[in-house]
């Protein structure tokens, strides 16, 4: 069972400047108050500390906006294997700038497009919290997602919709990648197999002080690629699709993630949010990544992106 943590960035920020910690940690605790250290297999906070786990971030030289495009499938949608792979050339062509996602939901969530069919799709690609994603971004006032394929970029608005079709990724990724950088994001894994424990770190700059509305950090839990069916335009099952970099799980539980807040944030004017989350036995820790963003609770829009590996 995944637990999690968001420590005060306060105590966060003075404890890797430390040189001496002596059990700042708690061992234990519930909701926000604590993260799992019995995913941590030496079992203590001032031990993991003391091993020099818990990172001191350099400062962030990036000077990029970086674009995240969620791309609404299903498979058994006949139209969306080209949207995967128009996705995959935005990725291809931007290397480390173009992160995509694939959230197996239709705008009103579970649809026949990601249902299990036996014998010919017995694959779970879908889970709650993308339908969660699906059925928010459908219902909303003008939204044009109205089937699949869709999904978005940066969640890029437009009057009140976030989402676009395919034929705009391109146009519209480029627009997000010359945006001007507004917030920046720095992250650091620890992975423990004993366990199967990720402690993630996650370090957030609000860059531009202009930015008035609260922020909220998400972070979508990825299956890089599988082997699985998929129909095809030509309507024929394609049985060794790969289905790529498919979103998985939320590492908190949250489809929205949580807001920051003035307690996550470091004498630096930095905030700091740490996470533990147990790694399903279904995976492979090879084969997944966390996709790290941080939007505007308002408008939505995605202002920054960022990949960290679980291992």
């Amino acid at each position: 069972m995944k637990k999690f943590i968001f420590l005060s960035a306060i105590l966060a920020a003075g404890l890797v400047s430390c040189d001496k910690v002596k059990n700042a940690y708690p061992e234990k605790g519930t909701g926000t108050s604590a993260l799992d250290w019995s995913l941590y297999p030496d079992g203590d906070s001032a031990h993991y500390v003391a091993q020099g786990l818990w990172p001191a971030f350099p400062e962030n030289t990036n000077t990029f906006t970086n674009v995240l495009i969620e791309d609404f499938t299903g498979h058994r949608c006949n139209n969306c294997p080209n949207a995967a792979t128009l996705l995959q050339s935005l990725e291809q062509a931007n290397p480390g700038r173009v992160f995509g996602v694939g959230v197996h939901t239709s705008p009103v969530g579970a649809s026949s497009f990601q249902e299990v069919l036996l014998p010919d799709y017995p694959t779970v690609l879908f889970n709650d919290l993308a339908y969660e994603i699906g059925v928010h971004f459908g219902s909303k006032p003008g939204t044009s997602f109205l089937g699949n394929p869709s999904g978005t970029v940066n969640r890029q608005l437009n009057g009140t919709d976030n989402t676009s079709a395919p034929p705009t990724w391109n146009s519209k990724t480029t627009v997000e990648l010359n945006k001007p950088l507004r917030v920046n994001i720095q992250s650091h894994t620890n992975y423990f197999a004993s366990t199967r424990g990720s402690f993630l770190h996650v370090e957030v700059d609000k860059v531009d002080n202009n930015l008035t509305n609260d922020l909220a950090v998400v972070v979508y839990v990825c299956e890089d690629s599988l082997v699985a069916p998929q129909l095809m335009p030509n309507l024929t099952r394609n049985a060794t699709y790969v289905h790529k970099d498919i979103m998985r799980d939320c590492i908190d539980g949250r489809a929205f993630g949580r807001v920051l807040e003035a307690s996550d944030l470091g004498p630096n004017g930095k905030y700091y949010v740490n996470y533990t989350y147990k790694l399903p036995d279904q995976y492979d820790v090879d084969n997944m990544h966390y996709l790290i963003y941080v939007y505007d609770k308002v408008t939505e829009e995605i202002y920054q992106v960022i990949e960290q590996h679980l291992h």
